[in-house]
Formats: structure tokens, sequence, C-alpha cells
């Protein structure tokens, strides 16, 4: 396998999965990632707080528009990543054929075994999740950035091993 085709999935496309998207082209920038939001606002830029928080783990998502998340960006996806348990559940209503590779950032980290089993047989009320800082102040957007980004740096050397297989 080549690299993970990566595509992770928040509620508005404007932090959670911008953060994690970012974090991904500066640490593996010849994977291909994307995100997208189940209730985002096509084409609204990153909020102030978004650019500090991106910032504050020194990476930036310059051009960033947000993006609703539609079936064309699950052709060719290997992976994706949400961050909350309603993101997993949306998936798998409007998409189900990409529930076996649906999850949520920190259910990738909870298992040593890889390759991961077939996701789809979770318990969605049981996945852990990444709190959505909206609505916060910019500390609350740092504080989520930086758990995303201690999170990464755990996914991605398994992501690594996962694409030699």
């Amino acid at each position: 396998m080549t690299a993970p085709r990566l595509l992770f999935v928040c509620t508005g496309n404007a932090t959670r999965s911008v953060i994690a998207e970012s974090i991904v082209r500066r640490d593996r920038p010849d994977w291909p990632v994307y995100s997208a939001g189940t209730w985002a606002i096509p084409g609204l830029p990153s909020s102030r707080r978004t650019l500090a928080a991106l910032t504050s783990i020194d990476v930036s998502a310059p051009g960033h528009r947000s993006r609703t998340l539609n079936a064309d960006h699950l052709v060719d996806v290997d992976l994706v990543i949400a961050f909350e348990r309603d993101h997993v559940s949306y998936i798998r209503a409007r998409f189900p054929e990409a529930a076996p590779y649906a999850t949520t950032l920190p259910r990738l980290l909870r298992d040593d075994a890889w390759p991961l089993p077939d996701l789809a047989t979770d318990d969605v009320r049981a996945l852990p999740e990444v709190d959505d800082p909206a609505g916060g102040d910019i500390d609350d957007f740092v504080e989520c950035a930086q758990r995303i980004a201690a999170d990464m740096a755990q996914l991605l050397p398994r992501l690594d091993a996962w694409a030699v297989r």
C-alpha cells in the first residue's frame, strides 16, 4: 500500500478537522489528506480563534474554506477520522459504505492491533471524542489544537507502518 488516504470530519470543517489535516500536510506532505464537515457552511474561512490554535502548534491552513461532507469526499479514502460519535453516526447513516473505515481519532489510539478491524462493528455510543471548542475563547481552541497534535503524534507512526503493509 502507498500512503494512506485520509479524510478528517468534524461538524463545521472549521477547527478540529482543519487542525488535523494541517498537521498531516506539515508532517506527511506526500500523503493525500482532506477535511470536511457534517454541517459545514461551504466557503467560510478560518476564524481568528482557529488561526491562533493553528499557530500555537506551528501549522497553518492557507486558503482553507469549509466544505460540507458529501459522497465525493469518500471516494478512494482509506480512513475517515472523525472527532465525535455524532460524526460517525452521520457517516454510517448517510454513507454506509464508509462505515468499515470511519471512527473517531481517540478510537484509533485505543488499539495496538493494526491493521484495524472492521470499524463498523464498534458501538458508536462508546467511541471516545475530542470536544468541540466552538463557543469558547482562544485558550479553548489552543487547548483543542494541542490535544489533536498530541493524538496525531501517536497516530502518524501507526499510519506509517500501516502504509507499508
